[in-house]
């Protein structure tokens, strides 16, 4: 049975998304032109902590779910007004990953890297429909975008299976781990041969990729 942290401190919490939205409201076009692409990742604690307890630290909910969203919005706009004096095309999107939503980001690329982000999710033949009326207050802003149906995935290779046990910390830790591997191969999850390896991905939610129309 997973074991969830209790979050506390809502104002607190409230004020720290607000704290990263308008940190990241300003794209650094220096760096975006040098490394030609970014990115912003919700840095809000405690979604972003690291458990240091035997249980796990739950993602956004109610209010802080909303201002979260709300917040990726605004950064892509404002990153959108910003791109556009480059003058150039460039690729722009919003990741919000259901229900990991604090593993969301806004992303963009130009030039060489135009297209760097297209392989980052896989993107089932059957697609679905956004649900932006979930979303409450927020459906119309969330009905500009396009959305495209992706898969939030972990993932790990056949040769860190294969691991000998002199490579874990111990011996319990080896065990461990092959059994939480054999665990994922009899899901039938989706595997890919990669570079006389194995790659293999393990389903945690939904990806939508949103553009705007």
């Amino acid at each position: 049975m997973i074991r969830y942290q209790k979050i506390r401190g809502h104002n607190r919490i409230l004020k720290s998304i607000e704290d990263w939205k308008t940190y990241n409201l300003e794209l650094d076009l220096e760096y975006l032109k040098s490394n030609q692409r970014n990115y912003c990742k919700i840095w809000v604690s405690p979604f972003a902590n690291i458990s240091v307890t035997n249980s796990e630290i739950p993602s956004p909910k109610g209010k802080h779910r909303q201002e979260i969203i709300k917040g990726l919005l605004e950064i892509y706009t404002h990153w959108e007004t910003q791109l556009n004096t480059l003058n150039k095309p460039y690729y722009l999107a919003i990741w919000l990953l259901e229900p990991r939503l604090e593993k969301s980001q806004v992303v963009c690329a130009i030039d060489s890297m135009i297209d760097f982000y297209d392989i980052t999710f896989y993107k089932p033949k059957a697609q679905r429909k956004f649900p932006s009326q979930n979303y409450g207050k927020l459906t119309n802003q969330l009905d500009q975008f396009n959305w495209t149906y992706a898969l939030d995935e972990d993932h790990f290779f056949q040769s860190d299976i294969d691991l000998e046990e002199d490579r874990y910390a111990t011996k319990s830790d080896y065990l461990e781990m092959q059994k939480w591997y054999k665990r994922k191969l009899k899901q039938g999850i989706r595997s890919v041969p990669s570079n006389n390896d194995i790659f293999f991905a393990v389903r945690k939610g939904i990806a939508w990729i949103g553009t705007k129309k």
